[in-house]
């Protein structure tokens, strides 16, 4: 895969402290720098080759080139994908329940990489936000290493709601902000004191006869950082077959029976990664 991507000069300097001034990485300066012609200067008769160590003058046009090198054949997987909005840089994916994001083992060849290989061909897989296999909604996919690289997950608005077994008591909404740890226990985490920083913000939306449906807002990205810290707090998602002691299937609120856990990501906020611009997502949950 291959993205041009033209810029203006905004003060006079080296080629690679004006990419620097504007976001690029050091990693993608490296990758810069390994073939003449990935960066070009733009003026009226077209583009010629400059290296990272020229300078441009304020307001000068350039553009990088941006070449995936490590493509490599993926099992294609013809199921259904929901690409809710599309450009050269990413797309966003309102992702169905029980499909892994990951291919790894146990879902190689099934995951969410192998159904956009399907769609886009053999590409370089960059998931900027992850979502579990049963865990349903809105997610980012990164389509080069510098929208990747500029758009980190603590960057990202991101709003989930749930449906969290029990009758709350207490506060109706607050901040959960407990480290998690990988457990010894297969694929569980743990609220630990020697975890890494998790924070949740948490608002209760409707009482149940024996669940509730909850909003969440993730501060930072944790492996089951919503499931682990709702079921420390004794409201366990309902159905969560990990993190639930009695994971039945819920009649949901609009009368659907389900049999996986109760998470949906309804909403991301996020500015465009290469254009700037500011953009809004929305998803339904099949269970509200």
């Amino acid at each position: 895969m291959k993205r041009r991507i033209e810029y203006v000069a905004p003060f006079g300097g080296s080629v690679e402290d004006i990419l620097r001034s504007i976001g690029v990485s050091s990693s993608i300066c490296t990758s810069l720098r390994k073939a003449l012609g990935l960066v070009c200067r733009i003026t009226d008769s077209g583009e010629s080759p400059i290296r990272l160590i020229d300078r441009l003058s304020q307001g000068e046009r350039f553009c990088i080139y941006l070449i995936d090198e490590c493509v490599k054949p993926m099992p294609k997987l013809d199921v259904p994908v929901n690409i809710v909005y599309e450009d050269d840089d990413i797309a966003v994916i309102d992702k169905q329940a029980g499909i892994a994001v990951i291919p790894v083992r146990g879902h190689y060849g099934k995951s969410l990489a192998n159904a956009l290989a399907n769609i886009w061909g053999d590409f370089v897989y960059r998931p900027v936000n992850r979502l579990d296999r049963d865990t349903s909604g809105l997610m980012i996919v990164a389509k080069n290493q510098l929208a990747h690289s500029a758009l980190t997950a603590e960057h990202i608005y991101r709003e989930y709601v749930a449906l969290c077994s029990g009758v709350f008591v207490g506060e109706k909404s607050g901040e959960i902000n407990l480290p998690i740890k990988r457990s010894i226990e297969g694929l569980r985490r743990q609220v630990d004191p020697s975890g890494d920083k998790a924070v949740t913000c948490y608002e209760v939306l409707e009482q149940y006869k024996d669940y509730f449906s909850a909003k969440f807002i993730l501060k930072t990205g944790r492996t089951h950082q919503i499931r682990v810290h709702s079921s420390y707090m004794g409201y366990p998602l309902c159905c969560d077959k990990l993190y639930n002691p009695n994971p039945q299937n819920v009649i949901c609120p609009n009368g659907k029976i389900l049999d996986r856990q109760a998470l949906h990501s309804c909403q991301l906020e996020f500015v465009h990664p290469i254009s700037g611009e500011k953009l809004k997502f929305l998803s339904q949950a099949e269970f509200l």
